[in-house]
């Protein structure tokens, strides 16, 4: 079963070009691919759109899918000419060594060159263990680049989906699974033998019990602390059902309590003494 988790914070942006197969995310989560430290977050958008078909009398009634559209967003906050240049198709750029500067060029019906990239966001969380959200596309709305006086300017980025592969994929989200490390519960709630008071008084935590009876027999009764363990009961070796009586010989009786939960076992003993 999956744990729930709250997701909290932004992440980290990558983008590569696309060759035909997505890369494994060790090899896309490095500096060189980073597309740049991202400012108000990321968003990824799902639109499918339906046709539908009824009768007047609503009798008959048919839906198909027509159309699905998806499209990540996010605000790009540090960047620069080469990192800018994944977000347009008819980009081209050059460096003059000589003067040591760096010019891109945007425009031109012929000079788009179909590039498709990898785009892919990365939240990161130690605790309830990583998100991935993971699209194949390109930046088809352009972009804006504001230089203001009181604020700092960011190149807000909306990539389109594309088809990643023969299945028609779209979105691709990992999450960890993080492993459960919480202790199965093989504590009983309750411990009873007849109407007769166990010394010490029952309390889950206390393994060890005697019990001083005259009567022939008496019933048992465990009850689990957690639905999902299992009780076995052994009177002096032999099986016993839980809530059956116990019939009881002369002197000592070992009685013995072992609650399974998963992997993890705990046993009670009880030493009933009939006189």
């Amino acid at each position: 079963m999956g744990s729930e988790k709250i997701v909290l914070g932004s992440g980290k942006l990558y983008v590569v070009e696309f060759s035909g197969t997505i890369p494994e995310n060790a090899v896309l989560e490095t500096e060189e691919n980073r597309l740049g430290y991202i400012k108000g977050g990321a968003s990824i958008e799902y639109t499918p759109t339906f046709y539908e078909v009824k009768d007047d009398l609503g009798r008959v009634f048919k839906k198909i899918l027509t159309e699905e559209q998806a499209t990540l967003k996010s605000g790009i906050l540090t960047w620069d000419l080469n990192k800018l240049n994944k977000l347009c198709n008819t980009g081209s750029i050059t460096e003059d060594a000589v003067n040591n500067i760096r010019t891109l060029k945007i425009g031109g019906i012929g000079n788009y060159d179909g590039k498709k990239y990898v785009i892919h966001f990365l939240h990161e969380d130690p605790e309830d263990g990583d998100l991935r959200v993971t699209i194949v596309g390109s930046n088809e709305a352009g972009f804006t680049i504001a230089f203001a006086k009181d604020a700092e300017t960011v190149v807000n980025a909306e990539f389109k989906a594309q088809p990643a592969d023969d299945d028609g994929t779209l979105i691709i989200l990992q999450e960890d699974i993080i492993a459960d490390t919480t202790p199965a519960n093989t504590k009983l709630a309750a411990l009873t033998i007849g109407t007769k008071n166990l010394t010490p008084a029952f309390t889950p935590n206390v393994l060890t019990y005697t019990l001083a009876t005259t009567t022939i027999s008496e019933s048992i009764t465990a009850i689990v602390a957690d639905p999902d363990a299992t009780v076995a009961i052994t009177v002096e070796g032999a099986a016993h059902v839980n809530g059956a009586d116990a019939t009881w010989e002369e002197g000592v009786n070992t009685v013995l309590i072992t609650v399974t939960n998963g992997d993890a076992t705990k046993t009670y003993t009880v030493t009933v003494t009939k006189s």
